[in-house]
């Protein structure tokens, strides 16, 4: 019991020494935010939801000593109360007909992290919205103070478009990114105990993960905002599309792997992929479509 209690903590221990060093503000400190969920979800995924949830406790209540209540609070929407709910989710698990365990499908995780995600967005919009200035010209005056910061010789006319540009879609972005580097850090701690044979359920398979029918309909619903609504809720649902279709990248990636299944060089064909995608980027955007295509064709079946 003594050791539960010490990895427990310890796990929000280290989360919170991540997340500190990440405020340094140098660029490679910044990274290591997006890893400060990594030891609480290796906590849950390993001994449990409960002390997944003492572990981001932990780590909320050390970031309220450390950094004040503004820190604490930020913490722990971006990354103490999703651990607590996705590690709630990720533990389920029934038994079958046929007496098999079931365990909460990975790709329902997937959708609660967006909806996570969309929810955030949606509660900071509010907020924004009961302000003077609003949403959207916050991210703008952001925007171009940050580019002023960084690129200071441009001209103002070459700048004002990049401003636009980057305030439009910088709110789904960033929502976005956290949906998926949430997944990469659920992933990284299940590889890892799975290493060490401290896991408490199975790895689930890309391959034959299946989103719910309903999901794609909010997708929707957020594009018809974007492109029938005016102004500030324009602006909403263009964002809240970008965060919705996010999950489709994962989609699309199980269609990637589908494909070079049964390759012979399909190991060979996979790291050139990913080295192509991290490398370059942009391929994500086709990643994405082929996981929209996916949800409606069927992709893997055909190439099963």
């Amino acid at each position: 019991m003594a050791q539960y209690w010490l990895l427990a903590i310890g796990g929000g221990v280290v989360s919170t020494i991540i997340y500190v060093l990440a405020g340094h503000g140098a660029f490679g400190g910044m990274l290591l935010a997006y890893f400060a969920p990594l030891p609480v979800l290796a906590v849950g995924l390993g001994l449990g939801a409960t002390a997944g949830a003492v572990s981001s406790i932990a780590a909320t209540l050390i970031m309220l000593v450390v950094g004040g209540f503004m820190a604490a609070a930020v913490y722990a929407l971006m990354n103490a109360i999703p651990a607590i709910i996705l590690l709630r989710q990720a533990m389920l698990s029934r038994t079958n007909d046929q007496g098999d365990q079931e365990w909460y499908p990975a790709g329902n995780l997937i959708v609660a992290a967006s909806t996570i995600a969309a929810l955030m967005f949606t509660i900071g919009a509010f907020w924004f919205a009961s302000t003077p200035i609003g949403l959207e010209d916050t991210v703008r005056t952001f925007v171009a103070n940050l580019v002023q910061q960084m690129a200071p010789h441009i001209p103002s006319e070459q700048m004002e478009p990049m401003v636009q540009m980057i305030s439009r879609i910088l709110p789904g972005f960033i929502g976005a990114s956290w949906l998926i580097m949430i997944v990469i850090n659920g992933a990284l701690a299940q590889g890892v105990l799975v290493r060490f044979g401290r896991n408490l359920r199975p790895s689930p398979s890309l391959i034959s993960m299946e989103f719910p029918q309903w999901f794609p309909f909010l997708a929707a619903i957020a594009a018809a905002m974007a492109a029938v609504l005016p102004g500030a809720l324009g602006f909403f649902g263009q964002n809240l599309l970008i965060i919705l279709i996010a999950p489709f990248f994962f989609m699309g990636l199980a269609v990637v792997h589908a494909v070079c299944r049964n390759r012979a060089s399909s190991t060979v064909l996979l790291v050139t992929f990913y080295a192509f995608l991290t490398i370059f980027g942009w391929p994500a955007i086709i990643v994405v479509l082929l996981g929209l295509i996916e949800q409606w064709a069927g992709l893997r079946r055909r190439f099963a």
